[in-house]
């Protein structure tokens, strides 16, 4: 089995919800960080910006994935059930329409971190 670490946005509701995946776990030895509290991928690559979305490092071949990148990658080796990762398989199997998916969930996640801060205080 595969070796890998994910970087996610911990404070990201839709990063979060990913992670969480068991499926991930049955598919990828996977090892999970939050990227606020563990800056290890910042040293593997200091050009890498959270902002860009998750970061898949690949142990074997210290491959670094990220973003669309990662969550097809990820989607390719995975088999999922579910109605909900069927919808993700057949959105992440096309390029084009996977950039476009993958760019609305970043603005999502920027507009989730901006209420969850303007709420939290």
């Amino acid at each position: 089995m595969k070796k890998a670490y994910l970087f996610y946005d911990g404070k990201c509701p839709f990063c979060n919800q990913y992670a969480k995946f068991k499926e991930l776990r049955e598919c990828i030895d996977i090892e999970l960080f939050d990227a606020r509290e563990n800056l290890l991928w910042k040293e593997i690559d200091p050009n890498l910006n959270l902002d860009d979305g998750i970061i898949l490092l690949l142990k074997e071949d210290s491959t670094i994935l990220q973003g669309v990148e990662a969550i097809v990658y990820l989607d390719n080796i995975c088999t999922f059930n579910g109605l909900f990762f069927k919808i993700q398989k057949f959105i992440f199997s096309n390029k084009l329409f996977a950039s476009f998916v993958y760019s609305s969930l970043k603005v999502l996640r920027k507009i989730a971190l901006y209420l969850k801060c303007t709420f939290k205080n």
